[in-house]
């Protein structure tokens, strides 16, 4: 339960020696504190009440990584002092602790209101560095919320506006292809993409650009858009179809397939592992997909099993090639200092892809 102390305090303070000079006296009086008291799992704290006392209270936890502390002394500053020249950057700074803690729709509300709340100096085609910096902070927000169509809006704004420095110009156009392939526009998602990997060509001398993280996710969010495709093709009868369909996906494989390893060729970790389980994922779906074709309705029970045999008999090479790409990945990855979770249910496959491939018998061997 949390309790509040409110304390009005006001001082006296004589100027001089009073017995010396005589009954006349100076008086200060300061206007009352206002202190609230809370509990905390580190114990009571007590908070002065005052905007600005608040405000530099929530920068010193926000740099020392005490990101709930920040978050509730930046809410002060907004719900209590509101009309304060505190509140906006309040604001601001809370959308970047809201960010840093999971909660993206939350800290998107923050920066909404900071740029609708911009004075005419401000607005998007002032060149204000601050504002500037809030759509591109927006258009984070929304995309980590899953918020599509407003992170289309506000990444497009934020690339119409200055300045706009090339790793901020690469961060938005990432995001920007991120937003465009999850609402289905491919050729729009993959124009960022190649804006993003054209301005790091321009830029390879640059210390920053050596796995760059957002190079890195455009380059990934390029073969995902191909893999989207590969994806959706199912192998349905007639035959005709069904060899046209397998021609198309091959195609779709092998463009997926290049553009992952160039993402992990920009040798940037994070998206480099994304990159090696998503070859994985390629192959064990095509194996997938074989055995989910269409089966010619004029077969006897007796003869559909030994054409299922044969089709994974057939297709068991691409169950070996996933193992084999999970398995490197995984080894790789760890040599590198890869995080576990950045790989998801992996281990979780690779074991299924084990056990079916161990039940598949190898194409025997010529003599």
């Amino acid at each position: 339960m949390r309790r509040r102390a409110v304390w009005g305090l006001s001082w006296a303070v004589g100027m001089g020696a009073l017995a010396a000079c005589g009954p006349r006296a100076d008086v200060v009086r300061m206007d009352p504190i206002e202190l609230h008291a809370r509990r905390t799992p580190a114990g009571v704290r007590v908070d002065v009440l005052d905007p600005e006392v608040l405000f530099l209270q929530g920068v010193r936890e926000f740099e020392a990584r005490n990101l709930d502390e920040a978050d509730h002394a930046f809410t002060l500053v907004v719900e209590r002092f509101g009309e304060s020249r505190f509140a906006r950057p309040a604001r601001f700074n809370r959308g970047l602790v809201r960010l840093q803690t999971g909660r993206p729709a939350e800290a998107a509300a923050d920066f909404d209101a900071y740029v609708r709340t911009a004075p005419a100096a401000e607005r998007p085609d002032a060149g204000d560095a601050d504002v500037a910096d809030a759509w591109q902070r927006l258009g984070q927000a929304w995309t980590e919320a899953g918020e599509w169509e407003a992170a289309v809006r506000a990444l497009r704004v934020r690339l119409g506006m200055t300045p706009l420095t090339t790793w901020q110009e690469i961060e938005a156009r990432a995001r920007l292809a991120l937003a465009f392939r999850m609402l289905g526009r491919t050729e729009e998602s993959r124009a960022e993409v190649g804006r993003v990997l054209a301005v790091h060509d321009r830029n390879l001398t640059l210390p920053e650009m050596d796995g760059n993280y957002f190079v890195a996710m455009a380059s990934f969010q390029g073969a995902e858009a191909w893999h989207d495709l590969f994806a959706r093709i199912r192998f349905v009868l007639p035959v005709e179809r069904m060899e046209k369909d397998l021609v198309d996906k091959a195609t779709l494989f092998l463009k997926a397939q290049s553009e992952y390893l160039r993402t992990i060729r920009l040798r940037n970790t994070y998206w480099g592992v994304k990159a090696g389980v998503a070859i994985g994922r390629l192959y064990e779906e095509f194996f997938d997909h074989i055995l989910q074709a269409e089966v010619p309705p004029d077969l006897t029970p007796d003869e559909v099993a030994i054409y299922l045999d044969e089709l994974k008999r057939r297709a068991r090479p691409l169950l070996a090639k996933a193992v084999d790409a999970y398995e490197r990945n995984l080894a790789l990855a760890r040599m590198y200092g890869a995080r576990d979770e950045w790989f998801g249910d992996t281990q979780s496959r690779l074991s299924r892809l084990r056990r079916v491939l161990d039940e598949i018998p190898a194409e025997p061997r010529e003599p």
